[in-house]
């Protein structure tokens, strides 16, 4: 619709230029309700559900792990471990994910993808790093 492609427009390039200078494989956004409502690549998993009792094909998928890791602990850095990711042909992936809040309510999930060469140190660190980095 018209409202998400202005919205994109204008944060798409943001969230792009931190995925590059980060080595993130992909950065995701979902609603409370397990939609995947954003993301860099938007691959197979893009406009679907993760909720655990939700119709979506990848909610048992590292990414879903990561998804309601975030909503049952909105204030820290979830970390998922290594699994192959089918959306990404299989790859193996890790997630780093957290709550989006505004005014204090929490309205959403911020989440990472890590490619299979990333390496693992500092990882919480690095996302945190990121989160501040689009809250500016």
């Amino acid at each position: 619709d018209e409202q998400y492609h202005l919205v994109h427009k204008q944060y798409h390039p943001t969230y792009r230029d931190i995925l590059y200078a980060r080595n993130y494989y992909d950065i995701f956004f979902f609603d409370l309700g397990g939609n995947l409502i954003y993301s860099v690549y938007k691959e197979l998993d893009y406009a679907t559900n993760f909720l655990a009792d939700g119709p979506g094909e990848w909610k048992d998928s590292g990414l879903g792990k990561a998804f309601r890791a975030a909503v049952a602990n909105p204030d820290g850095i979830n970390v998922i471990d290594w699994e192959p990711y089918g959306p990404s042909y299989g790859a193996l992936a890790s997630f780093l994910s957290t709550g989006v809040r505004r005014a204090g309510e929490l309205i959403g999930v911020f989440c990472t993808q890590l490619p299979p060469e990333f390496t693992p140190r500092n990882s919480s660190a690095r996302l945190e790093t990121g989160t501040q980095e689009m809250n500016k």
